[in-house]
C-alpha cells in the first residue's frame, strides 16, 4: 500500500451510537498482532477498535482473549454490525462463541489463507485508497502496519490475465506487524458485500390499517 497516501486520508471523526458498520478481525496469538477493525457502511470511514500486539524480544506472551473479547462486544452493543469478517486460525473458539452470540449469519469465517479471494479483497481496499473512498481516524499502530505490508506476486491471474498479489511481512521473522492491514481489508470487503446486498436501501416501513 502507499503509506503516504493512506496518512493522506486520515479524518477522524466520532461514529455515532447505532451507526450501520462492518468489522474486520485478523490475528495471532503470539509472536505476532491481533487487530479489530470497523467501518461505516455508508461513508467508507475506518476506525480501529483495537489492535493488540506482541512485545518485541517477549518469548513468553499472548494476546489476552478476554480483552479482545471485550472489545467485539462493545462493539456490538454500540454499533449496527451488518457483517463482522473474521479470518479463524488461533482463534476458532473465540470466533466460535461469537457466531453462537450473534449468529453465524452476522460473524462469518473468512479465510485469509485463500489467496484468489484475498487478491481481490486487497485489490479492492488499494483500490478504495486510490480514489479516497476510504477514510479513517489516523490511529497511530494501524498506519504502521499499513506501511509494514509487503507485496507478493502470485503465481495466478484474475479473469483478464492480470497478475494478483497478497501482502505478507518483509520477512517471516519480523517485527514489524501488518494484521491491521488485513483486519482493515476485510471490514472494508464486507462493507462492500453490504453495499451490493442493498443494506443502504431506506427500509419500507410497514402501515397498519384498520377498518
Amino acid at each position: 500500500f502507499d503509506a503516504t497516501r493512506w496518512r493522506s486520508l486520515a479524518d477522524p471523526q466520532n461514529v455515532r451510537k447505532g451507526t450501520l458498520i462492518t468489522l474486520g478481525f485478523d490475528g495471532a496469538r503470539r509472536r505476532d498482532a491481533t487487530a479489530l477493525v470497523g467501518t461505516v457502511v455508508r461513508s467508507g470511514y475506518q476506525f480501529t477498535l483495537g489492535i493488540w500486539e506482541t512485545p518485541p524480544n517477549v518469548e513468553d506472551y499472548a494476546i489476552d482473549e478476554g480483552e479482545v473479547d471485550r472489545a467485539v462486544t462493545a462493539a456490538f452493543d454500540r454499533f449496527t454490525v451488518w457483517r463482522m469478517y473474521a479470518d479463524p486460525p488461533y482463534w476458532e473458539e473465540a470466533v466460535a462463541r461469537w457466531q453462537g452470540r450473534w449468529g453465524d449469519q452476522v460473524v462469518v469465517d473468512w479465510w485469509t489463507n485463500r489467496l484468489k479471494q484475498m487478491a481481490y479483497a486487497l485489490r479492492e481496499y488499494r483500490a478504495g485508497m486510490t480514489t479516497g473512498a476510504v477514510s479513517h481516524d489516523n490511529d497511530p499502530v494501524m498506519n504502521e502496519h499499513i506501511g509494514n505490508a509487503r507485496r507478493l506476486q502470485l503465481k495466478i491471474v484474475d479473469d483478464e490475465n492480470k497478475p494478483l498479489w497478497v501482502i505478507r511481512k518483509e520477512r517471516h521473522d519480523s517485527p514489524k506487524k501488518i494484521d491491521g492491514s488485513m483486519a482493515g481489508t476485510l471490514s472494508w470487503k464486507a462493507r462492500l458485500d453490504a453495499i451490493a446486498a442493498g443494506a443502504l436501501k431506506p427500509q419500507r416501513s410497514k402501515v397498519m390499517r384498520t377498518r
